[in-house]
Order: structure tokens, then sequence, then C-alpha cells
């Protein structure tokens, strides 16, 4: 057994968690990342859709209409900097009827309040001019919105941390956390103690079972965790689409959209199926689903195009029918432990956020 003493320990090598380290490890913090998996963003970081979100949707107020919008130009300035394969494709929201249309509406007003840049209300002879095959009423153009190889950004997060003296520690499970006058005591499964002047818990679908293994942490401040996965359908069929197509959001989802890969490949999702267990099978039979979405906007897709592709979960703070779920950065003003911050919901736009998450929760430790 071997005492490791740190300035911060991070739980969790997702895009979060390593977008803190690295900022920590830029104010000169000597930093140890945690990880359980054999390698980094192997959960939630790489089932998503690789959006560079602009933030129109988010409620004003909420952390995420705060982090989002100022979130993109930072990680557009990164990518640029660092050379991370991204393409800004710009969306469309599309409102197929006279009804959806007039929902455009809040969803503009909303934008403009969270300073995004770049939106405009747009014709539908404007949108087929740019995208013949799409089908709409009315739309908004949001030219901020891109894509990312998120692989691509974790690894350069890596290698800025490591450059500056960080490490990470895979195939490691944490068994117990105890407080010890102003510092963590974090036990490993193999016995390996660190000793931490600061804790970030940045563990994702788990925050909330690694807070729970926090001696003394009052279990009233642990969020129940509600997942919602995200299933998507591929195609392999070239159409030619050139930017993002997102439909209405509902209240738990931006809706069915059109993704991009960076080879500009279509693909469909994520929808919501809310789930009990972590399990990331797409179940086949949600083709009918997927197929009476998208055929609103995209009538030249077949039901025969769509096969089962990958899904996520997304960790929510609500539940089914209560409303939009936000982050919660859970720090000494909430909980009292000094120098411990909890990051809990952390789902989209998290990737698009990372580099302002990680800002915010630097200075929430010493």
């Amino acid at each position: 057994m071997s005492n490791n003493t740190v300035d911060t320990v991070v739980i969790g090598a997702g895009v979060v968690g390593l977008a803190i380290a690295r900022e920590l490890t830029q104010r000169k913090k000597d930093v140890i990342v945690i990880e359980k998996e054999t390698t980094f963003g192997s959960i939630t970081s790489t089932r998503n859709s690789g959006v560079i979100h602009a933030g129109i949707y988010y409620d004003a107020g909420s952390m995420k209409a705060k982090l989002c919008a100022k979130g993109n130009r930072a990680l557009y300035d990164y990518c640029n900097k660092k050379n991370v394969p991204h393409i800004n494709v710009g969306k469309f929201v599309v409102a197929t009827s006279e009804d959806e249309a007039k929902k455009l509406d809040s969803i503009y007003n909303k934008a403009e309040e969270n300073e995004v840049v770049g939106i405009s209300r747009v014709t539908k002879d404007y949108v087929n001019k740019k995208e013949p095959l799409v089908v709409c009423y009315e739309a908004l153009e949001v030219k901020s919105t891109g894509i990312v190889d998120q692989q691509s950004l974790m690894r350069s997060y890596i290698g800025d941390f490591e450059d500056n003296g960080g490490m990470i520690a895979y195939n490691t499970e944490i068994k117990d956390i105890y407080i010890e006058g102003q510092k963590f005591k974090i036990i490993s499964s193999d016995g390996t103690i660190i000793i931490a002047n600061s804790l970030i818990n940045a563990a994702g679908l788990e925050a909330h079972n690694i807070t729970g293994l926090i001696d003394g942490f009052s279990k009233d401040l642990i969020p129940k965790i509600y997942y919602a996965k995200g299933n998507y359908f591929e195609t392999n069929k070239k159409l030619g689409i050139k930017h993002l197509i997102y439909p209405l959001p509902t209240e738990a989802s931006l809706g069915l959209h059109l993704g991009l890969d960076l080879s500009m490949q279509m693909r469909f999702g994520p929808d919501v199926e809310w789930v009990d267990q972590i399990n990331y099978t797409v179940d086949p039979s949600r083709v009918n689903l997927f197929y009476n979405d998208i055929v609103k906007y995209l009538p030249a897709i077949k039901k025969e195009d769509l096969r089962p592709g990958y899904s996520g979960i997304r960790p929510k703070l609500k539940n089914k029918g209560e409303g939009k779920s936000d982050f919660m950065i859970q720090s000494s003003e909430e909980h009292g432990v000094k120098n411990l911050v909890n990051l809990f919901g952390m789902e989209s736009p998290g990737l698009t956020s990372s580099l302002v998450i990680a800002d915010y929760v630097s200075n929430l430790v010493e």
C-alpha cells in the first residue's frame, strides 16, 4: 500500500473531468485523475452526437444557459488553436407545420437572452436552397452549431494535462473516501491511498454513488439520478445533407435530429428512453418511432434505410414528466465541505461547455 499526496484528485476521465484536470494543471496544481474504466471518455463522452451546441434551448438563468454559449466560443477557439478535427456545419431547427412555427419564437427569444450568436428566422425557400431534401414550414438557422471529434478533443485535453505533469490512473475503483482535517483520504479497491487537498467528483453516471462513499457526507444532499437513454439509428444512405437538422425540442431532449459525423455520414437520434439500469443495447423495434419522426422533415428516408447504431445514457436530475434537467455543480456553499466539488446531471451540453465548466469549477477550490 502506497501513500501519494497531491493537490487535487479528479474522479472521472470523461470530457468534463479531463477539462477540469487540464485547467487545474494550467494553474500549477498537482493533479491525479482516477478512472475506473480502461480508457478515457468511454461511458458518456463518446456516446453522444459530438455536437458543438450554440445554447439556444436553455432557460435563462440556468447553469446550462450560463455555460453553453460561452463554452461554444471557447471550444471553437481551442479546436482551432490545437487542430482538433471539427466542422462548423451550422444547423436548422425545423417547424413542419404552422402550429410548430409558433414555437420557434420562444426558442429564438431564449437564444437572444442566452447571448447566442448567429441565429436567424429563415423561410422554407431559404432552407430548400441549402437543403433541397428537407421539408419544413419555417426554420431557425443557427450558424454557430458544429461537430467535433470527441476522442481527439479528449486526447488533446489529456496531452495538455500530461504536459503539465498530470497523471491518470485507469482501472482504478474507489472504495472509500474519508475527510481528515482539511484533507481527503481516497482509498482504491487495491488498497492504494491518495491524500488530496481538494476533490472534484466528475464521475458522470456514477457521481451520486461516489458521493455516497464520502464518510459522513449527508445523504440528503445527494440528488436522485434518473437515466434517460438516448438511442441512435444509422444509415449508409448518402443524401448530401450538409447541416444538422433538428425538429422542435421536447421536454427531455432536443428531438430526433439528423446528425453528421466528420465524414458527413448521417445518423439519427438520440431519442429518450427512460431506463432503470445502464445498458447500451439498441432495440431494433424502435425503428418505427424513429422513422415516423424523421420522415416529417426528411421524406427521402425509407424505414429500411435505418439500422440500430449506438446508445448513450444521460444522467438526469428530473424524472420523466418533471420538466427540464439542469447541471448541478455542488460546492462548499451547498454542503459545507471545503474544497469538495460534486458535479451531478452532467449531460448535454457538457461537451460544448467543458472548458467553461473547468474554469468555473477550478475557481471553487483553493
